[in-house]
């Protein structure tokens, strides 16, 4: 190895090295997010101090092919208690939030109404969509005040009396949500700790995929409801992905990219592969 071609390695590695640096420190406080999928800048301590216990109760457990409890009951926006069962007469999407969260679930049913936006599949027509609320200090009042939030955002032909805003008690809450296998945590009033997820259902409430967030493409939208469709499970696209990729920024109240870790990551697999190539001449030569 010539003495230009190691000092070029060796640049190579230290700037590689310096962006991995970089990138923990500009990520520093908002590793615990990537864990449990959701906090908020009000208990981002709380989170800190008992992150190993949010890790194993903040979840998904994924129940591709199992039944959703459609036996369980909820009040729609005008406090009408309805059968879950009774929306499921076409698949289903359905997203979990709380209506009084101002961060990331504000995110969710906007990225949500946006992909409804661009599918093939006519909404109300191929499929009813759910937005449910987990929160069993939230009623009526505030799923109507969200529906005409986020329903506001449709651009296209949609009856809005498939768009379904329900609020439950906690019975029934849990009941539904154990059965999807979504796990969350109530933090105090009004204030909970939970996975950026929904999930696609076939017509009879069997589970066929689940799409992680906080952003839904219109395209995995579109396959998640032709294999409901066909009621055939599909392959979810992993959260940790995403969890690699995005981080939550609390102060800015958005999701960010980790170019610092993207880009350190990158450089040292070409330095890997630069190294390689640096080797294999030489020993060539040897022959």
């Amino acid at each position: 190895m010539t003495g230009s071609k190691f000092v070029s390695a060796v640049f190579i590695v230290f700037f590689g090295l310096s962006l991995v640096f970089l990138q923990e420190v500009f990520a520093k406080g908002d590793q615990t997010s990537d864990q449990i999928g959701h906090d908020h800048s009000k208990v981002v301590m709380a989170v800190e101090n008992d992150s190993p216990l949010l890790a194993q109760k903040v979840k998904v457990e994924e129940q591709l092919g199992n039944l959703a409890a459609l036996d369980t009951y909820f009040k729609d926006i005008n406090g009408k208690q309805i059968k879950l069962e009774t929306i499921f007469d076409k698949p289903v999407v359905v997203l979990p939030v709380y209506f009084m969260c101002n961060t990331v679930c504000t995110f969710l049913q906007a990225d949500l109404a946006y992909a409804l936006n661009l599918v093939d599949q006519v909404p109300g027509k191929d499929f009813n969509v759910v937005t449910i609320s987990f929160s069993d200090d939230e009623g009526p009042s505030h799923a109507n005040t969200a529906k005409r939030n986020y329903t506001n955002m449709i651009k296209r032909n949609f009856v809005l009396d498939n768009w379904f805003y329900l609020t439950g008690d906690r019975e029934n809450i849990l009941k539904l949500t154990d059965s999807l296998g979504y796990y969350f945590i109530k933090k105090e009033p009004h204030l909970y700790v939970h996975p950026n997820v929904l999930m696609v259902l076939a017509k009879d409430g069997k589970i066929i995929r689940y799409l992680y967030g906080p952003k839904f493409l219109p395209f995995d939208l579109g396959m998640a409801l032709s294999e409901a469709d066909k009621g055939t499970p599909g392959i979810s696209i992993k959260r940790g992905v995403l969890s690699f990729c995005f981080d939550y920024d609390p102060k800015n109240k958005t999701y960010v990219f980790k170019l610092f870790r993207i880009t350190g990551t990158a450089i040292l697999i070409l330095l890997l592969g630069f190294i390689i190539f640096l080797l294999y001449p030489s020993k060539r030569d040897k022959r």
